[in-house]
């Protein structure tokens, strides 16, 4: 249906006092004022007329390839069939979002739209699109985003670069934070692991510079390569005692860094692990640590102890290079006493 249309139909349903229905949800039937009546009727047209020229052009452009645009902002098609951009292929059931436009800043991703259920979205379907020539132009506007508990585990890089995004409640179906999913979110506060959670891929929260919390999930075992890279401004990691493995470059750059716990299932420190993490002061190395790799608390600038366990038998020369105040610790006879002297 043609834009202007719609929100034609849409004004004479709101003064006839018809119930209105906006992503799968009745409201009110019994419209009260015509100050509820503006009110509704503003809040829809809102999302269109908050676009500029471009945008309207490609969400009219989705709509003539068959996609359905609401009038709140969401664009989505039939997931029969539908291959988004990544290759993933979805069921018979339900639908997908493509695009949201709306003006909302706080977002409850919905479980049903037009009374269909919604089976997922495209990676970049919380962005706002616009497309001059062969440039596109996607800006990302919302702050904090909810799903529901049994939507489907969201994909990789995601949300990267979505640097309005100070808040996500992801799906409890989730078990992986995916690749780069929250990559240069430099709004993000705060983060809580979905209890399914067992993986945090690579790059997962690199450059979340303002990230001051997470809560990791117990149940969490692996944490890959460079997923916290310069989050400078955690102060504290408190690991589950299900964790198994933390990656290279893992909390590289976290400047802020003051507590770590480091668990007894982990048994070797990575390469640069904990480089340059000058906030921290003393550290406790478990008794199942066997190995510490090169740079891998290099540049702890603040680093004045660290106590390793009789278990640890291999450390690289350059493990602490420019600890320059740095005792070491550990019983009489181990490894540790023996590189320390060294």
């Amino acid at each position: 249906m043609d834009i202007t249309k719609r929100f034609s139909v849409l004004l004479i349903t709101a003064i006839t006092a018809v119930s209105l229905v906006s992503c799968g949800q009745a409201t009110s039937s019994n419209v009260s004022s015509d100050s509820e009546v503006s009110s509704v009727t503003n809040a829809k047209a809102s999302a269109w007329d908050s676009l500029n020229d471009a945008q309207r052009a490609y969400y009219k452009g989705l709509e003539d390839k068959g996609q359905t645009i609401t009038e709140n902002g969401y664009v989505y098609v039939d997931a029969k069939g539908y291959v988004d951009e990544w290759g993933k292929e979805y069921g018979d059931e339900g639908i997908v979002i493509t695009s949201y436009f709306g003006t909302e800043t706080i977002v409850n991703v919905p479980i049903e739209i037009d009374d269909k259920t919604v089976v997922g979205h495209t990676i970049d379907a919380f962005r706002k699109i616009s497309k001059e020539g062969n440039k596109f132009d996607m800006t990302f506007d919302i702050k904090e985003l909810y799903y529901p508990e049994n939507f489907p585990e969201i994909t990789a890089g995601i949300f990267s670069l979505c640097e309005s995004l100070e808040k996500i409640q992801m799906p409890k179906s989730q078990t992986t934070i995916p690749f780069a999913c929250f990559k240069h979110c430099t709004s993000l506060k705060e983060f809580t692991c979905p209890d399914g959670v067992t993986v945090i891929k690579q790059d997962s929260f690199s450059s979340c510079e303002n990230m001051a919390s997470i809560t990791f999930n117990d149940g969490l075992k692996t944490i890959e390569d460079d997923a916290f890279v310069s989050c400078k401004s955690l102060e504290k990691l408190d690991f589950p005692d299900s964790l198994e493995s933390i990656g290279i470059q893992s909390f590289q750059g976290c400047t802020g860094l003051k507590e770590i716990n480091i668990p007894s299932k982990i048994d070797t420190i990575p390469k640069r692990a904990f480089f340059a993490c000058k906030a921290l002061e003393a550290l406790v190395l478990p008794d199942n640590i066997t190995t510490i790799n090169s740079e891998a608390f290099a540049r702890c600038n603040s680093l004045k102890e660290i106590y390793i366990p009789e278990s640890v038998n291999e450390i690289a020369e350059n493990a602490f290079d420019e600890c320059d105040s740095l005792t070491i610790k550990g019983k009489s006879g181990s490894y540790a006493e023996e590189y320390a002297k060294e």
